[in-house]
């Protein structure tokens, strides 16, 4: 794939702009001149992979998880929720929100370019919007297992170093960069001693406006041989907008394809 310049020069401004903003400004930025920052940053998404238990990780079929979701407002955690994941790769996901009463759930199901939402609340079983849809998979873009899973020797993916920093005291990291879309970068934080991410970062236009979003990993578990995050926190212009806190996670579990198909009524929903 050639170079394209407007995408490479947008990309560099964008990693600019990070590195200028509150939980960048320990970072030490490479120099972008250096032949040697690919090579660098290839070899530390390696490393990064590694860390996360290899080809066990990578070759995750499906995988099944429960926890609890909190969002928060201006900062200030919320009512959470408890929630159960089922991921079957590479297109295939359902979210299942509340404690199992029909008036309690709010269920996604996304696949490939289709969904559909059922909103207990409301009482409403509907496919999704375009909009919906486009919003899950620029999410799944910047899934941190997905962006680890692919191959990190890839040709037409451009990874390079972008130099080291600290994201808070004694939190030190080497930082790489990845063009997961045209015009469209993320950053990842990697403890400088284990390799784990710490930090996914990525800067997107909001109502005009350039906001930064970040995803923060804390508490890493062995589930089957792959470190998975027990907490993963959201963050919009460094501040709180929700929290995952992880209590199983299952690599690999049987998942019946049914609960990826739309019921035929709001009396089918399981």
């Amino acid at each position: 794939m050639g170079v394209n310049v407007k995408t490479f020069l947008i990309s560099t401004l964008l990693l600019l702009l990070l590195l200028a903003s509150p939980s960048g400004l320990l970072a030490q930025q490479a120099d972008p001149q250096s032949a040697d920052n690919e090579k660098v940053g290839r070899a530390l998404l390696r490393r990064a992979i590694a860390a996360r238990g290899g080809a066990t990780f990578t070759g995750i079929k499906t995988l099944v998880s429960k926890g609890v979701f909190t969002p928060f407002q201006k900062g200030m955690s919320q009512v959470p929720t408890p929630f159960e994941n089922f991921i079957l790769y590479p297109d295939r996901e359902r979210v299942d929100f509340g404690r199992g009463k029909k008036k309690d759930r709010r269920i996604q199901v996304n696949q490939g370019r289709t969904g559909w939402v059922y909103d207990g609340d409301a009482q409403t079983l509907k496919d999704q919007t375009g909009q919906q849809i486009d919003d899950y998979i620029e999410g799944s873009e910047i899934d941190i297992d997905r962006i680890l899973r692919a191959d990190p020797d890839d040709p037409s993916r451009k990874i390079r170093f972008a130099g080291r920093g600290e994201l808070r005291p004694g939190e030190r990291a080497d930082i790489i960069a990845i063009e997961i879309a045209p015009g469209r970068t993320v950053t990842i934080w990697l403890d400088r001693t284990t390799y784990l991410p710490i930090s996914l970062t990525r800067e997107k236009s909001v109502n005009g406006m350039l906001t930064r979003l970040e995803q923060r990993f804390f508490q890493y578990v062995s589930y089957d041989g792959t470190l998975f995050p027990n907490i993963v926190d959201t963050f919009e212009d460094g501040v709180q907008t929700s929290r995952v806190n992880y209590q199983l996670i299952s690599p690999n579990r049987s998942i019946d394809e049914q609960v990826f198909a739309k019921p035929a009524g709001i009396k089918s929903i399981r």
